[in-house]
Parts: C-alpha cells; sequence; structure tokens
C-alpha cells in the first residue's frame, strides 16, 4: 500500500503527476502534461524507445571543422581559431554581387520582440530608422497584460504608414500573437511568426486560394538585404552611418550570429524535457542531448538569440523545406528549456549555411546573477529544474556608469535598457550617436577629398595619444631614485610587475624633472610601453608640464574618460591590462589578456577626489557593487593599482593566504626596510613584485604615476649603419 495511490497508480509517479497539475489552471494543460508523461511511462512498460532517443539528421555543414573536445585539439589549432570565426572574404576574390556596390541600397528590416512600454518600442524604431530603407516588423507578446501595448503600436504603425509612404511597419496580426514565457519554445515560436510576417506569409495563410506564397520574393513580402532581429529592451550603440557601413563591409550572403561553437554535451541530468502550456514551463523527464559522437548527426549549439541574418537564412527559418533539419529539429526543441539559445545557433551550425557564419551579432550583453542568488524573493519561473537551485538569469539593465564600457566595446547594439529604472542612459548614447553621426560624415568628406586631390591625410591625435609611440608609466616616489620604477609586463609570462624602467647605464644619464620631456624606446629594458586608449569619451585627459595625466569629470562621469590599456612591446603585444578574473575585492593581481572590454579591462585616473593625483583605478559597475552589498560589510567600488604592505588599511581583509607555507620574510617585512623620507617604506622593496588592486583610500599603498611618451628617434642612412653596427659589436661582447 506505501506504493500505490487509491487510483492504481505507482505513488512516486502520482505524486510527481500532483505536483505538475498543481501548477498548471486549465483542464487542457493537465491533459497536455499526462499526454508527454505517458510517452515515456509507455516505453518504459513497453520495453521501447523514450521520445527522440532515434533521433538522427546528417549534418550537411562543410565549411567548419568540428572540434567536440577543445580540451585537446589537433597541434596549431588555437581556441580563438575555432570561436572567432570571420566571414568577410576580399572583394576582389569572391563574384562579382557578393557584395552590394553602394551602401546607401542597403536594405534592413528589423523584427522586434516586445511586451510592454511601447514608447520604448518606438523610441528603439524611430532610432535606427533611415528613410526608404529602413522597415519594421513588431511582434508583441500575446498575454491579455500585453493588450494594451499591441493597441498603441498598432496605432502607432497606422499613422506612420499613412503618410503616403509605402508599407514600412507591419505588426504580427492579433490572431498570430504567441504568448511568450521565460525559457519556453515560445520564444522560438514568436521569432518565427515574425518571420511570417516578413515575408507576408500570414497574407497567403489567410488567402489559402491565393498562389505565391511559396516564394520569398512574393509580392507581399518586405524587400530587404539583412534582418536584425532584436529586444524592445535593446538600443543602438553606434550611428545609423557606422551600423550601415559595417554591415555593408560584409557580403550579402554573411549571417551574424554569436554562437559557442564548442558542441554542448550536458550530461543527461540536467538535459529535460518540458512541456509549456498555462504560460509555465512543466518538467517531465529527460530528454537526449542530440551529440554526434553518439550518432545523432548532428550537434547542438549554445547561441544568442538575437542576431542579424540574411534574406536566404530568414526565409529558410520561416518557410522550411519539407524533410529539412529545421523540419524535424523544430519538434525536438519544443521540449527543451531554454530552447531560443539552443535552436539559430544549431540551425546554422548543422546546414549549409555555415559557411556564411560571422561569429559576432554586434550585440553587447552583460548578465546578472543567477536567479538562486537573488538576496529577496526568487523568480520562479527562471528555476525550473528538479534541483531549485538550478536556476536560469537574465541581462543586467545598463546604469550610466556602464557607458563607458558600452561606448568601447565596439559593438552596434546593447540590451537591456530600462526606460522607467534609468530613464537618462538613452539620452546620453543619442548625444553621443549625433557626435559620431557627424564624425563619420566629415570623415567621409575628407577621404573623398584626399582620393580626388590624391592627397593623404591623418586626423588629430588625442593629447593622451603621446604622439602615437606610446608611454611610460613610471611610479611617482621612485623618479629620484637610482632606479626609477614603471608598470611593465615580465619577459616569460602574462603578469604586470612594478620594474625597473631602464637599461642599467641608462638612470646616471637622466636630467632633472626627466618626466616631463620623452624618452626613447633604445634605453628600455624589458616590457614597459603601453599604450592609452581608446578612451571613453565622457570627461577630459590631458598630459601637463610635470608629465602628469589630468582628469577632467565628464557630464555624467565623476571618474572621468576610462581607457583600455595594452601592452606595446613584445610577444604579447596589444592585449589589454587585466584585473584578474574580475576580481571585486581589493587584492586582484594585474596581468594582461586579450581584449574584451569589461570593467575590469577599463582604467581611469584620479584626480584627487575618488582616487589620488595620478592613480590608475578600475571601477565596480553598479549593480554589482549592490549584490557585493548584499553579502559583504564593506564594499570598495573604486580598485586603484598598487602593492600590498605598504598601505594604512588592514589588508587582511582582502589579501588571502597563499596554499603553501613561505617562511622567508618579503623584503619589505624586515624591520630594517629601506624607507623614504616621508617615512613610507621604499618602494624598491617591491620591486619585481606583481601589482594588485587596493582600495583607493589605502594611503602609501596606492601608487601614484607620471605618464612619458616614447620617442623613435629618426636617423639617416650613415647614422642608421652606423648605430646597427654598435648593436653588432655588442652583441659580440
Amino acid at each position: 500500500w506505501r506504493f500505490r495511490s487509491s487510483h492504481g497508480i505507482p505513488h512516486p509517479l502520482h505524486k510527481r503527476l500532483s505536483s505538475m497539475y498543481e501548477t498548471a489552471t486549465s483542464h487542457e494543460c493537465r491533459a497536455k502534461i499526462a499526454e508527454h508523461m505517458a510517452l515515456f511511462v509507455n516505453g518504459l512498460a513497453e520495453e521501447t524507445k523514450f521520445p527522440f532517443e532515434d533521433f538522427y539528421y546528417p549534418n550537411t555543414c562543410e565549411a567548419i571543422p568540428r572540434y567536440g573536445d577543445w580540451e585537446n585539439l589537433p597541434e596549431g589549432v588555437k581556441i580563438q581559431d575555432i570561436q572567432y570565426r570571420v566571414y568577410q572574404p576580399p572583394k576582389e576574390e569572391v563574384p562579382e554581387g557578393t557584395y552590394l556596390e553602394n551602401v546607401d541600397e542597403l536594405q534592413l528590416v528589423y523584427v522586434i520582440l516586445t511586451h510592454d512600454q511601447p514608447e520604448a518600442t518606438i523610441r528603439l524604431m524611430e532610432s535606427v530608422y533611415v528613410p526608404e530603407v529602413t522597415k519594421y516588423v513588431i511582434h508583441v507578446d500575446g498575454k491579455e497584460k500585453a493588450n494594451a501595448t499591441y493597441e498603441r503600436l498598432v496605432k502607432y504603425a497606422k499613422e506612420m504608414n499613412g503618410f503616403g509612404k509605402e508599407e514600412y511597419i507591419r505588426i504580427v496580426p492579433d490572431e498570430n500573437r504567441v504568448r511568450v514565457n521565460w525559457g519556453g519554445y515560445s520564444m522560438v515560436e514568436a521569432t518565427l511568426v515574425a518571420l511570417h510576417t516578413v515575408f507576408g506569409l500570414d497574407y497567403y495563410e489567410d488567402h489559402p486560394g491565393v498562389e505565391g506564397g511559396d516564394a520569398h520574393d512574393n509580392p507581399h513580402a518586405f524587400k530587404f538585404h539583412k534582418l536584425v532581429h532584436l529586444a524592445s529592451t535593446t538600443y543602438p550603440l553606434a550611428s545609423n552611418t557606422e551600423i550601415r557601413d559595417t554591415l555593408f563591409s560584409h557580403p550579402l550572403d554573411a549571417n551574424f550570429l554569436h554562437i559557442i561553437l564548442r558542441p554542448n554535451n550536458p550530461t543527461p541530468s540536467v538535459w529535460n524535457y518540458f512541456v509549456e502550456c498555462d504560460d509555465a514551463l512543466h518538467r517531465i523527464y529527460r530528454i537526449p542531448a542530440l551529440n554526434f559522437d553518439r550518432g545523432n548527426g548532428v550537434d547542438i549549439y549554445t547561441s544568442s538569440q538575437w542576431f542579424i541574418i540574411s534574406r536566404e537564412f530568414a526565409w529558410y527559418l520561416a518557410n522550411p523545406p519539407t524533410d529539412s533539419f529545421v523540419e524535424d529539429y523544430l519538434e525536438y526543441i519544443e521540449h527543451v528549456v531554454v530552447a531560443d539559445e539552443a535552436f539559430f545557433g544549431t540551425v546554422i551550425r548543422n546546414t549549409h549555411f555555415c559557411a556564411t557564419l560571422h561569429n559576432d551579432n554586434f550585440l553587447h550583453l552583460q548578465f546578472d546573477r543567477w536567479e538562486n542568488e537573488a538576496a529577496g524573493p526568487r523568480d520562479q519561473r527562471k528555476c525550473v529544474m528538479k534541483n531549485r537551485d538550478h536556476c536560469g538569469r537574465s541581462p543586467t539593465t545598463m546604469t550610466v556608469d556602464y557607458l563607458p564600457v558600452l561606448e568601447l566595446s565596439g559593438d552596434l547594439f546593447a540590451r537591456k535598457f530600462d526606460d522607467q529604472a534609468e530613464p537618462l542612459v538613452k539620452d546620453y548614447i543619442d548625444n553621443r550617436r549625433a557626435k559620431d553621426e557627424v564624425r563619420l560624415k566629415r570623415e567621409a568628406e575628407l577621404t573623398k577629398e584626399m582620393k580626388k586631390n590624391g592627397t593623404e591625410a591623418e586626423l588629430p591625435l588625442e593629447e593622451w595619444e603621446f604622439q602615437g609611440e606610446g608611454v611610460m608609466i613610471v611610479a611617482k616616489e621612485t623618479l629620484s631614485d637610482d632606479v626609477p620604477l614603471c608598470m611593465g609586463l615580465e619577459k616569460d609570462g602574462n603578469k604586470v610587475l612594478l620594474q625597473p624602467c631602464f637599461k642599467e647605464d641608462v638612470p646616471p644619464t637622466l636630467t632633472a624633472e626627466w618626466q616631463a620631456g620623452a624618452v626613447i624606446i633604445e634605453e628600455v629594458d624589458g616590457f614597459n610601453r603601453w599604450d592609452i586608449g581608446p578612451c571613453s569619451s565622457d570627461g577630459e585627459l590631458k598630459r601637463n608640464e610635470t608629465g602628469e595625466l589630468e582628469m577632467i569629470p565628464g557630464v555624467y562621469s565623476e571618474k572621468g574618460p576610462s581607457c583600455g590599456i595594452k601592452i606595446g612591446d613584445g610577444p604579447r603585444v596589444g592585449r589589454c591590462l587585466d584585473v584578474e578574473s574580475e576580481r571585486t575585492r581589493p587584492g586582484g593581481k594585474l596581468h594582461i589578456f586579450p581584449c574584451y572590454t569589461k570593467w575590469h579591462q577599463l582604467f581611469s585616473f584620479g584626480n584627487g577626489t575618488i582616487a589620488p593625483r595620478g592613480a590608475v583605478h578600475a571601477s565596480l559597475p553598479k549593480h554589482v557593487a549592490k549584490q557585493l552589498e548584499k553579502k559583504e560589510k564593506e564594499v570598495h567600488q573604486h580598485l586603484c593599482i598598487g602593492v600590498v604592505g605598504r598601505g594604512d588599511a588592514d589588508e587582511s581583509k582582502w589579501i588571502e593566504d597563499e596554499e603553501e607555507e613561505d617562511e622567508e620574510w618579503d623584503p619589505w617585512e624586515h624591520s630594517d626596510a629601506a624607507v623614504y623620507p616621508n617615512g613610507r617604506k621604499s618602494l624598491q622593496l617591491w620591486s619585481g613584485q606583481q601589482l594588485q588592486t587596493t582600495p583607493c583610500s589605502n594611503e602609501g599603498g596606492v601608487i601614484e604615476f607620471y605618464y612619458v611618451p616614447f620617442i623613435v628617434e629618426e636617423y639617416d642612412d650613415e647614422a642608421k649603419e652606423s648605430a646597427e653596427n654598435e648593436t653588432e659589436t655588442d652583441e659580440e661582447l
């Protein structure tokens, strides 16, 4: 009796069904749950296969090799070579018609998914509008609470289409709206429904006797070259000129997606079978994770659901051919959680369209904490797995302090934005976009003029660009020492150290206040040359006559411009200064890492307010700081570059114990350690030590710097030959 309910159903199964029925509100949904549960019960009882165990479809992608094990790649193959795939062949090497000839001819259609704040959707539409070459299709969530948004956008479309223009705004018809739920297949379905509207297929569905719906260029289809798929919480970062120039610079058939090109191979326990009904996901059991090595023919790839695709690929998705991969895969993906992130990338990677993949969707996205880490009540819609602590997450809302990251990201768009929570962010972006529009037009005119006159010209450098030869970053306190110390890179690794600036014979030849002038690259021993920039545009940076960088705050940024700092010499040239592992507490080690524009690779310069004058600091985004405040007593939003063991603060709060016990004292720990006249221990004691972050309030621990530009000596041929001979002689000696 312990194993059966009163209805004759085994007790554990009865318990499972009862728990699922509790989350369903309609008879239809409960019947659907029971129907799909029966597929597994019958499979067990009849000893047959569970759903999709025999799924097979041949992968028709020949342009991209498959590497299933990234831990054991073939010799010569690097992860970055796989992941950062580029599709931009030289124009002279491809057939005529591969590229558009004139950017003004580029036709874009924006497909936007929305559910609320209709004015934000309208603002997005108007921000990217270019007359006669821009069209829109809008899908509004099918839930009742989105009806007001639907009615507002229908009214707007009628108004804008009614000015004697050709129709350029379409709203997915009310009867075709999809009720979209977090993590559900409904997100994919909403996109596919919108694609139907793009190609006018909903017209042919309403008029079954009318022919022509089987062609992508039917009379009711929008004319376009590229389809841009966005959420209404997205906003453009780049000017319309830059957006169009970027897309124009790639082939017409290019498809811009962001895909993790490593086949997804999850453990069976986390890859579950779901049904979606009553605006919720209901977990039934497990579903096989498709994988080439398991005989499925194809792999699943994780990707973003936001993309920019060609007309050909959009048509393939909107109207898949009979017996195509999409047709089969749709039956499978309907039962996968977060289906939108396992659909579009998987389709392109397993079909011939993979040859046209450019693996970048030009969208900046910053994710927040996982839902199970929420300090307050959880959003249970994002916690649908058996383990209720295995939850999903959503993108972070962009705040004003995050604008430098957005500006320097190089992306065309970003999400998510919330006009109610952060009403000023888009205004600042619009101001910068307008300035960029003017600048790009000016540069285009200058280029045209140069071609006409057969001349060359360069745009003027910013004051912080140091004549384009880089800069030496010198610790102020060591300026008059026998051995001035600089921020530099170790010779055989990625660690950023405090190390001697010059070759041994150079310091005695330095004049007083040498930091106010310039240095010669040939005088440097090691990798001490850095390139500062690009920098965000809010505020100013100027190098003054003493060699300091003067920071002037901007309209919204009290810390002034934020800049990338790249190593200028050596085998790792071009890599960015980086706070190790996005460490949010002091004590983060400084190293260099490939550049990818996150907060821990952007640095600002102190002026005596939030950081000491001459200091270099990274700043935690506010959303990160807020999360830390819920867990930690003390949060330091601004982290300056410095050393450990020298400051006034109690550094034991953040300095981690070394794994190995080291009985030897560090040089600065000895009682007879050298000190400066101001009583501080000499920075020479830290020569060769890795730099790390410290609170900007930690006096003594923060290092203040001068910035000395490099110059490259120019020789005539005779002097150059003499210099080369001297070098050869020195090497022989």
